[in-house]
Parts: C-alpha cells; sequence; structure tokens
C-alpha cells in the first residue's frame, strides 16, 4: 500500500513508544513486588513521568534509526551514547553527592537522564506531585529533548532514507 514517508517514520515511533510502556509497566510491576518502594502511592505522578521518559526515550531511538546507515551501526551507537547519558545523568549515582566542576555539572544537567531522574526523584524520595514546579521543569525539558530529537529524526530520515 502507497503511505507517506512520514507515516513510516510515526508508526515506528508509536511501536518504539508502546513496546516502551511495555517494559516500563513490567519494570515497576516487578520492582515494586520485589522491593516495596512504593511506586504506586502516586499514580497520576507515576503514569505522567513514565509517559513523557518513554516519548523522550522514544525519540532518541528513532533518532539513532534516522542516522543510522545500519542496524549494527544503530546498536553500537545506542549503546555508547546510553551508556554515557546513564553515567552522566545521574542513573549510576546520584549526582547530588557530587562536587562536580560547573563545566561538567552542566553538562550532566543537559542530559535525558538527568531530567528523568530528577522527575522519579522528585516522586520517589520527595512525594512530590507531577504538577510540582520541579517535575514540571524535569517535564518540560524531557519533552523539549524529544521534540528536538523528532524534528533531527524527520530531517535526517528524508536526507538519508528519502531519495528520489
Amino acid at each position: 500500500q502507497p503511505i507517506s514517508r512520514n507515516s513510516i517514520l510515526l508508526g515506528k515511533f508509536f511501536f518504539v513508544f508502546v513496546v516502551g510502556l511495555l517494559q516500563m509497566t513490567i519494570l515497576f510491576c516487578y520492582g515494586e513486588w520485589m522491593f516495596r518502594v512504593g511506586l504506586f502511592r502516586d499514580i497520576s505522578s507515576l503514569i505522567v513521568i513514565t509517559l513523557t521518559w518513554v516519548a523522550a526515550a522514544g525519540a532518541f531511538g528513532v533518532f539513532l534509526a534516522a542516522v543510522s546507515r545500519s542496524s549494527r551501526q544503530a546498536e553500537s551507537l545506542a549503546s555508547l551514547l546510553i551508556l554515557m547519558m546513564a553515567a552522566l545523568g545521574g542513573c549510576w549515582f546520584p549526582l547530588q553527592m557530587m562536587n562536580l566542576p560547573p563545566l561538567l555539572d552542566t553538562v550532566c544537567k543537559s542530559t535525558m537522564t538527568y531530567w528523568a531522574m530528577t522527575g522519579y526523584q522528585g516522586m520517589l524520595w520527595n512525594q512530590l506531585p507531577w504538577y510540582s514546579t520541579n517535575t514540571l521543569i524535569a517535564l518540560g525539558c524531557q519533552w523539549a529533548w524529544c521534540l528536538g530529537l523528532t524534528v533531527l529524526s524527520v530531517y535526517f530520515y528524508r536526507r538519508n532514507y528519502c531519495r528520489g
């Protein structure tokens, strides 16, 4: 069937989004069952923060697919960038405990993972609702990443795969 080129990209994003939501649901259910951390005490905040994070991560995945020439290149690039963002964004160790130089602190706070960790930490540790100022800033930064990566994905997809 003839479909538009943008529909292909949108379909890929929705597939990644649904798989991401499924993964997060399994992760949270298992984590709550095993560790009883109270993830579900504020379900609305959990849903809003998770939808935002999955959208940003999905846009990142589609961006990598659009800029890569092969699946092997995408996998290698993804592994490298995800590990770097996880380390810089506070997924491996809490950045609040670190005394970082100003430049490195700025780099760390510019990652998607930093803002995801900020949202989840605010919800879990500080019991902030999704509409608190700190959480809204974290959500806004993630949506900015999502929008920026989506625009770049469309550009690179058209440049790399839509010739002719």
